[in-house]
């Protein structure tokens, strides 16, 4: 059993929960679910990395713990002082760019080359507009969503709302899904181009 005190924390990721904790935003990644996207974010070497709901940095900095000097990452955040926050956290690394935009936006307008990896950790992306996050996946790409087990955090709204997306995850096409209870609720899943509808 993974114990959330033997696991060390990556320094940008302290930093930015030091400031969560003061400014009592309680909705960063969990030190389990850090650990797990450093661990992914190693899988993908020189990799393109995609965070959407940077809050403060948090889970960032796990990324970034995980990611090789060719990696590069792209962090959105929607709120102008949560994203001001994460850009001065990461302003050291440059691996890291901070878009202070609305990540439905950004997706439907995004040009750029496929992703091998994306965390999703935002409500509209992960349950209703998923296929925005499918059409800039690169061919083999892990898909991560975390919060996925009951939180005292969560409106009456937000049980169906969860329940329908695991029922649904589980058989998108193109998606080979695992879903562990562990920690806040985890996927991970690889996408497979040639089965997803030729996004």
């Amino acid at each position: 059993m993974v114990t959330e005190h033997l696991i060390d924390v990556p320094p940008l990721s302290a930093k930015a929960q030091a400031i969560a904790d003061q400014g009592n935003w309680r909705l960063s990644s969990d030190r389990q679910t850090g650990a797990l996207l450093r661990t992914l974010a190693a899988s993908k070497p020189g990799g393109r990395i995609l965070e959407i709901g940077a809050g403060v940095g948090v889970g960032a900095g796990w990324l970034l713990a995980g990611m090789d000097a060719a990696a590069r990452l792209t962090t959105l955040e929607l709120f102008p002082g949560l994203a001001k926050a994460c850009a001065s956290v990461l302003a050291a690394d440059d691996r890291a760019e901070v878009v202070r935009t609305d990540a439905v936006d950004w997706l439907t307008a995004y040009a750029g080359p496929p992703f091998d990896l994306v965390f999703v950790d935002t409500t509209i992306l992960k349950f209703d507009r998923r296929d925005l996050v499918f059409a800039h996946l690169a061919d083999g790409a892990l898909l991560i969503a975390d919060d996925l087990l009951p939180q005292e955090k969560w409106t009456e709204e937000h049980y169906p709302r969860v329940e329908r997306f695991r029922e649904e995850i589980m058989n998108e096409p193109g998606l080979v899904p695992t879903l562990v209870d562990w920690a806040s609720g985890i996927l991970i899943a690889s996408y497979r181009k040639s089965e997803g509808g030729g996004r």
